[in-house]
């Protein structure tokens, strides 16, 4: 029997692997804005493992070069679906992964 307080834990595990897709989406947006495509970039939450409550994340990106750089985004953020809190973190990220030429195939 499912009892009130496992469905919430449910219901909340759910709303944040929702945010964090779309949190992905946003990340590919930046990307493309410093012409990075889905297959130039790799990114990876908290270590490798997407810790929902944790209440700060990391968001590494790996280029196919190997250079990084990361991001930070507040679970609260993530949550409420507040973009522009973490939107910042993100350009720089990007920009810091810019500085170096893209190398094409």
């Amino acid at each position: 029997m499912e009892t009130a307080e496992t469905a919430d834990l449910e219901s909340n595990l759910e709303s944040t692997h929702v945010a964090r897709r779309q949190a992905e989406t946003i990340v590919t947006g930046v990307a493309y804005r410093y012409g990075l495509r889905p297959h130039d970039f790799t990114i990876v939450w908290d270590g490798g493992k997407f810790e929902p409550s944790r209440s700060e994340h990391e968001l590494a990106i790996t280029r196919k070069d190997g250079s990084k750089a990361a991001a930070r985004i507040r679970n609260d953020a993530l949550l409420n679906r507040d973009a522009w809190k973490y939107f910042r973190d993100l350009e720089s990220a990007f920009a810091q992964l810019n500085r170096r030429a893209v190398p094409r195939d």
